[in-house]
């Protein structure tokens, strides 16, 4: 999340901040795409949520606590960077790449105060949308195997699994899914041998 990481801490709270997004259907919560002023929020964002993500092996915790640095030079490699704002501040996020086989998605992180509000849904209709707009065949993304919310919005969003598990880091099993928005693309397409 990227492994598309679904990021789950349902029932613990950062702050105070409710979610207004609760209120409003998933097809109504906007997804934009951030920009490399936006960094220092997202790093923000991510120093917030992923310590407290404790299904994960703290060395992949570790990793995914981007810096600013970091993160401009993803978004000059390639990586889009998309989430939403309430009152004006970033409460969730996710990245993604368009490769030869569609559009990775990886890294999502949604602030414990706004699980369960949609937002996740949301940025898994962006995500095909902005496939589809771009060209790409498919969506494809990693989620942790067991992770119960991760495998349910897999289900809810129509991805299937992509070949077999593999960890992607040491002691951290996930599954890749894929989403297919091109009819034409082959059932039996192997998925990308690179474990991003």
């Amino acid at each position: 999340m990227i492994s598309f990481m679904c990021v789950v801490a349902w029932n613990m709270q950062v702050e105070p901040l409710g979610c207004d997004m609760a209120e409003l259907p998933a097809e109504e919560i906007k997804i934009v795409e951030f920009t490399e002023e936006d960094a220092e929020e997202i790093s923000e964002l991510f120093r917030t949520v992923w310590p407290l993500e404790t299904d994960y092996p703290e060395s992949w915790r570790k990793k995914r606590m981007y810096t600013p640095e970091q993160i401009i030079e993803e978004m000059r490699s390639g990586y889009h960077y998309f989430g939403a704002r309430l009152r004006g501040r970033i409460v969730g996020v996710y990245k993604a790449k368009i490769t030869e086989k569609g559009l990775y998605g990886e890294h999502q992180t949604v602030l414990p105060s706004c699980r369960s509000s949609g937002l996740a849904s949301a940025m898994y209709i962006q995500f095909a949308e902005y496939a589809r707009a771009h060209g790409c065949k498919r969506n494809y993304c990693n989620i942790l195997v067991g992770n119960k919310v991760g495998e349910r919005l897999m289900r809810k969003f129509g991805f299937r699994p992509w070949g077999e598990p593999y960890e992607q880091d040491e002691g951290m099993l996930v599954q890749m899914y894929e989403r297919i928005l091109d009819e034409s693309v082959e059932a039996d397409d192997t998925p990308p041998t690179k474990k991003e």
